[in-house]
């Protein structure tokens, strides 16, 4: 659970991030000590660059910055959190195709059939259909991380981090 925590970071406005990491480092077990590290380095202050005689350090930037993976924004204003759309789209596309290398003409009519596809999806939403239901389990989850969302004043970091924690699958 603890090791999850790091995940719920992304729950958290950007600016919120390097003070929160730096909160749960304390409280993380010395066996994800690489881990840290490597988020650490990649994903919250950068890599070391060089340790200054005083002892300050200057770091790269981080490779992604909490402003490109934090999906504070996105929960704040009920937008997808995730690209899951995007990813079973493009396994659809791969199964449609169903090889690795296709013909141009193959091709086009796949894009044609998704096209269709696409406008009749439109023409329902149009219509006023409403959109296909997720999961149950889905939409619970959803709901207890809304929640905890809601709560946050009321909680400190790492019970913030813990509450969303609680919620992710990793």
């Amino acid at each position: 659970l603890l090791i999850r925590h790091i995940s719920a970071l992304a729950f958290l406005s950007p600016l919120e991030i390097p003070d929160a990491f730096d909160e749960l480092k304390v409280i993380l077990p010395s066996d994800a000590e690489p881990t840290i590290q490597w988020f650490e380095n990649n994903y919250v202050y950068g890599r070391v660059k060089r340790i200054l005689r005083n002892g300050r350090v200057q770091r790269h930037n981080p490779l992604y910055s909490p402003e490109m993976w934090s999906v504070f924004d996105n929960m704040e204003f009920g937008f997808p959190r995730t690209q899951n759309k995007v990813e079973a789209w493009h396994r659809r596309w791969e199964t449609l195709l169903a090889r690795a290398h296709v013909g141009i003409f193959t091709m086009i009519k796949q894009i044609q059939k998704e096209q269709n596809e696409v406008e009749m999806e439109i023409d329902q939403s149009m219509h006023g259909e409403p959109a296909p239901k997720k999961r149950k389990e889905d939409e619970n989850r959803e709901a207890r991380i809304q929640n905890v969302i809601a709560d946050r004043g009321n909680r400190s970091i790492i019970d913030f981090l813990q509450g969303i924690a609680h919620n992710l699958s990793l």
